[in-house]
Formats: C-alpha cells, structure tokens, sequence
C-alpha cells in the first residue's frame, strides 16, 4: 500500500474525484512546496511554502491507474507531465510522515501562482472574482 498525497482535482467534489474511488481516506495535511494554475488543474512544485490537501492509502493498481491519469511515464521523466515524488507531511495526523505527491514537471513561467498553497480556495476565489 501507499499513502498519496493530493491537493487538485483529484480531491472530493472537484473534477476527478473518482480516480480516487476505493482508495481509503487517512486525513487532511500540508507539505512543503508551493501550488501554480496550470490551466484546468494544479502543479505543485518544490518550494518553501505549504500545500494544503489530503492524504488517501492506494494498492499499486490504483497507483498505476493515478499514474496514467497524472501524465506519469514511468522511467522517463522528461516524457512526464506530473512526476511522483516523496514528501513529508508538515501537519495533519500524519505530521512527520513520508508521502507520496504528483509535483508538476513542465515549465511554469507563464502560470499564476496559488500563494496559499490550497487549491479549493482558490477556485473559490476564481468563481466569486467571475
């Protein structure tokens, strides 16, 4: 099994959400890094900040299965949209614990940041500013 840590649309009520059907819910969290509007999803990248979202337990098919829908191409990296990394939760109930995250591999120059690192407030934001 593996703990997967997500902040976009894979998270419930948005978009994706059941690419996430059968994987168990562990709890809320935050971990390093920093969010940017990358079109119709979230890119997380290494960074200074924190990233808000959750952490799911998955079995290796239905990381497979994340694999593909995250653009992941295992074994080459440059051919990958999103890339899966470890990370360590920085608060939650899992505060201290290694995870893994789908961080954005593509330039970003031309992408809004997400200061406060939450996706869902964000769109908030976008859909009252509209």
């Amino acid at each position: 099994m593996h703990r997967l840590f997500i902040y976009g649309t894979l998270m419930p009520g948005l978009r994706l959400e059941a690419e996430m059907h059968g994987a168990r819910f562990m709890g809320p969290a935050q971990v390093p890094g920093r969010l940017v509007d990358v079109g119709r999803f979230p890119g997380l990248l290494p960074g200074y900040a924190q990233v808000t979202g959750e952490v799911y337990e998955v079995d290796d098919a239905h990381l497979a299965r994340l694999d593909v829908v995250e653009g992941m191409v295992r074994g080459d990296r440059s051919a990958s949209q999103y890339w899966r990394e470890t990370v360590t939760v920085l608060s939650g109930p899992l505060q201290g614990q290694p995870v893994q995250t789908y961080v954005y591999n593509r330039p970003v120059d031309a992408c809004a940041p997400i200061p406060h690192g939450d996706y869902r407030r964000y769109i908030r934001e976008v859909c009252r500013e509209s």
